[in-house]
């Protein structure tokens, strides 16, 4: 894909969506409190629910909060007005950021109270079942693959966790061979964590921290407006990759690095499940593990307290 291309393709960027809302969310609208247990089952009442509440509706862009949602509204402006910003919903599905929606409580994220799924498999039912459901008239494309369809000369940017990755893994890739050149697709994203993703994907690693600032929670969509913005109008793949490697490469070592053999308060292990989880890590154990084989301690029972509590806000 040539430069000259870029600049006068369409730019799609899809981002995952935020746990936090600006406002409140009915118990009747948190996936967790649907009794029944198969996507086959609980969509059509989640469907329902959704669109017959009587919650008040606002634009997308204006419903999530918190600090990974302030990064994704920045890519507006690192972008310019001319692109189309999308949400990643496990609640609705692929939205666009002016569409309106209720305030919800739906999740990829594994192991959280209003998880879509037990694994990966029913995460991707769940996902196929978004696709495949027409809410509104002015929904527009409702999958990664339709919207590629419809803009086969475009580019498709999208900043997504692991666990998006994975439940979207399927229509990801046809989305892929859709577009008229796969150098028009990136995803940022933690490496080495989906293996049929992992060749699209513009590596983000907690060594990047040190660039982008701010929380590990944050760290796609920083990294992303970051590399976005000094890609100038290179949007390739490939480009994109470079940039980000560059950027690997010259950081400064992390400061929030704690040296080995402490044990560690809450506060210290909060941030150390929030950076493993936006690394794509997310088995409590596995965590724990890794953590003391580091030197640092914590107590098991409070380790996955503290990890249930972070995986139900990190991402929904």
């Amino acid at each position: 894909m040539s430069n000259a291309a870029s600049v006068i393709s369409p730019i799609h960027v899809i981002v995952t969506c935020a746990n936090r809302k600006t406002a409140a969310v009915p118990d009747e609208l948190r996936l967790g409190g649907l009794k029944v247990h198969s996507a086959q089952q609980r969509f059509p009442v989640w469907a329902e629910r959704l669109a017959t509440t009587d919650c008040p509706r606002v634009p997308a862009i204006d419903l999530y909060a918190g600090e990974h949602w302030h990064g994704a509204r920045a890519l507006r402006q690192t972008l310019s007005s001319a692109a189309n910003l999308w949400v990643c919903s496990a609640g609705y599905g692929l939205v666009a950021a002016d569409a309106p929606l209720a305030p919800y409580a739906a999740t990829f994220a594994p192991g959280a109270d209003d998880s879509a799924g037990s694994s990966p498999t029913e995460m991707r039912e769940w996902w196929r079942q978004l696709t495949r459901w027409n809410w509104s008239a002015e929904a527009g494309p409702r999958s990664f693959a339709d919207l590629a369809r419809q803009n086969p000369q475009g580019v498709i940017i999208a900043v997504l966790s692991e666990s998006y990755m994975r439940a979207c893994s399927d229509d990801l890739r046809e989305a892929v061979a859709c577009l008229n050149d796969r150098e028009q697709f990136a995803i940022f994203g933690p490496p080495n964590r989906c293996t049929e993703l992992d060749e699209f994907v513009v590596p983000v690693t907690g060594a990047l921290r040190p660039v982008v600032g701010g929380s590990m929670q944050a760290l796609n969509v920083r990294a992303a407006n970051h590399l976005l913005r000094a890609a100038g109008d290179r949007f390739s793949y490939s480009a994109l990759c470079k940039l980000a490697q560059e950027a690997t490469e010259a950081a400064a070592p992390d400061p929030g690095r704690r040296p080995a053999g402490q044990k560690l308060g809450d506060d210290e292990v909060r941030e150390y499940i929030r950076r493993a989880l936006a690394e794509g890590r997310s088995s409590a154990t596995g965590l724990l593990r890794r953590l003391r084989a580091s030197g640092q301690s914590c107590e098991q029972a409070r380790f996955h307290a503290l990890f249930a509590a972070i995986a139900g806000e990190v991402q929904g």
